[in-house]
This record gives structure tokens, sequence and C-alpha cells, in this order.
């Protein structure tokens, strides 16, 4: 009877992360769910995840988290990869003046689910506690071919 109870969560565990992640994947920026901040009234500015594919800052197998707000830091990142069952976890810089919290992190490509979370301090100078925002993005191996045309091979492909 255990054996069945088992087999029967596991089904719907993986068919509830299926739901999860087909969605997520045609959009892994910003962040899928954002991360709660406790503490600021004023909020922070928006925290998103890049590939190679989305900017020049991660290389093939990286992910960069982001906080879109100059002048704000602080925060942790966890996440593991799915495919190879690597895990780690960083920390996004404290803040820095006319610029914007960033952490390129290595963390190979495949399905990867992150979680961003804790202290922070938004670009008002406020202190506060960031309830953990979770994100699931797809690592390619490397970049979409290019054909040498120069111009963008997705380009055009949303146009009516």
């Amino acid at each position: 009877m255990k054996t069945r109870t088992v087999r029967g969560i596991t089904v719907l565990a993986a068919a509830g992360a299926t739901a999860f992640a087909a969605p997520a994947l045609a959009s892994a920026d910003p962040i899928d769910f954002q991360p709660i901040p406790v503490g600021c009234p004023a909020g922070i500015g928006l925290a998103d995840t890049e590939t190679v594919v989305d900017d020049e800052d991660a290389s093939t197998g990286q992910i960069e988290y982001e906080i879109e707000q100059e002048g704000s830091g602080g925060g942790q990142i966890g996440w593991v990869n799915l495919g190879t069952l690597q895990l780690g976890t960083d920390a996004l810089p404290g803040p820095v003046k006319d610029d914007e919290p960033a952490k390129v992190v290595d963390t190979g490509a495949g399905l990867v689910v992150s979680a961003v979370w804790g202290a922070h301090q938004n670009a008002g100078g406020q202190g506060c506690f960031l309830l953990p925002g979770i994100d699931l993005t797809d690592v390619p191996s490397a970049p979409a071919p290019n054909d040498g045309s120069g111009e963008d091979d997705n380009a055009g492909l949303g146009d009516a």
C-alpha cells in the first residue's frame, strides 16, 4: 500500500512541476515569483535572471541574477540544476552607488530552480528582508547559432 501512495505522490508532483515549468520556460525573465520585501515600504526593484541568450555578462552554463535598482544590494541566491543535481549558494553584492546588484553564477546547462532571499537594502537606504522569490531557468548549453547574416534569427517571429 505504501508503494502505491509514494508512486501516486510522485506522479502528482511530476505533473505539477511540468505544469509549473512549461510557462516559466517560455519566459525566464524576470524571476517567476518575485521576492517579497518585508520592512522597507519603498520596496525593491524587479529581480531577474539572464542567460547567455539574453546578456553578454553570462556565458554558457551561467545565470546572472540581478535586482533592477541602482544603489541597492544584498540578498542570497540558492540554486539546484535538476539535470545534473548540482547545487550551490551565493550572495548578491552589497549596495553600490550607480550600479545594480548582480551576480553571475556557474550552474551548468539544464533546468535550474533557484531562490533569491535574505537581508537587502533598497536604493532609499531602507533595510528589509526578502521572502524567497522562486525561478525556473532553462540554461542553454550554447548560444543560439547565428546564420552569419548579422540579423537576429528570431526577429519578426512574434509579428503578425
